[in-house]
């Protein structure tokens, strides 16, 4: 445990969101440092309690976000708010367009105004890399934007509550564009642990378009470091972060490493199939990668795993859950 992050210890810490991938590796890294947790989470999209059971210091609470009544109470007398819960997955996003805009507009309309009036000392937001759209240059917080999903849009207009209830009320805030987060427990919505569970399984391994796009693959642990260190930062960042490593892959390139760590080239195929109705050409983007200049200059720290070593740990991860 570095000496910064046992600010920790006793800190009363609540996180919407808590039992979903990037959630729950939070939660337990909180409960490890000394924090009291308490979680908001439908247990629903792919979440799971099992994901927190056994964890001391922790309370669990099966709420909505968008129920601003029910998850009222849970505020008072809390330190900092992680706010993590979301719609996700391009399908789902896609599908339920409506249902989206209730839970990333609603629900975090709901969470930031608690955190004000309850004057809860720091707010740190879950935002994406989805809100650049394209670029062939690594993206920097300062933009452009071109928002290409709803999704996307809902994630900007996020960043823009969190703005102005800094403006307004003073809530010391930072909201965190994540790149591509990988890592055990994450389920098969996402592109890297889809290819590892249907290579594990002897099926192809499918790539929308030409499979040029690339990617900028962030390990979890480096993401989980990265966002506790923003929850502690003197003054407040009051502004977004890239949290990515600013190394593009193609998903050629994955689904090569993907077979290759797992001895199977060769003897799994990889196909190409056409843009459809969930996975819609209009959508899609490119070209995304980190500028993480100002979140290492900010943090004192940049990640340590390179995707070779994080596929290493998720393959090992599957395998032994299989």
């Amino acid at each position: 445990m570095s000496d910064i992050l046992k600010k920790y210890d006793g800190q009363r810490v609540l996180v919407t969101g808590g039992a979903g991938f990037i959630g729950s590796h939070l939660v337990e890294k909180l409960v490890d440092l000394g924090a009291r947790v308490s979680v908001i989470d439908t247990m629903l999209c792919g979440n799971k309690i099992e994901h927190l059971e056994g964890h001391k210091n922790l309370s669990i609470h099966r709420l909505d976000v968008t129920d601003i009544t029910a998850i009222g109470p849970l505020f008072k007398g809390q330190d900092m708010v992680f706010h993590l819960a979301a719609m996700v997955g391009v399908e789902e996003t896609q599908d339920e367009p409506v249902k989206l805009l209730n839970v990333e507009v609603g629900g975090t309309s709901n969470v930031i105004s608690l955190a004000a009036k309850n004057k809860i000392r720091r707010f740190i937001s879950a935002s994406s890399s989805e809100v650049y759209g394209d670029s062939s240059a690594p993206m920097v917080e300062e933009g452009p934007f071109n928002p290409k999903s709803t999704y996307a849009l809902t994630k900007l207009m996020g960043e823009h509550y969190c703005q102005a209830y800094y403006q307004k009320f003073g809530l010391e805030y930072a909201a965190l564009r994540y790149f591509n987060v990988y890592g055990p427990r994450q389920d098969d919505r996402f592109v890297l642990s889809r290819f590892i569970n249907r290579a594990l399984n002897g099926e192809e391994l499918r790539i929308y378009g030409d499979g040029n796009q690339t990617r900028d693959f962030t390990y979890i642990d480096d993401s989980i470091r990265m966002s506790l260190l923003a929850g502690l930062l003197d003054g407040g960042v009051n502004q977004e972060l890239n949290f990515g490593t600013g190394k593009a892959v193609s998903i050629n390139t994955l689904a090569d490493m993907v077979l290759t760590s797992l001895k199977l080239k060769g003897q799994i195929k990889t196909t190409y199939v056409n843009y459809d109705r969930l996975r819609s050409f209009e959508i899609e983007v490119f070209n995304r990668v980190a500028d993480t200049t100002k979140a290492e200059t900010l943090l004192g720290y940049k990640p340590v795993t390179d995707l070779k070593a994080g596929l290493q740990k998720c393959i090992d991860w599957y395998k032994n859950r299989a």
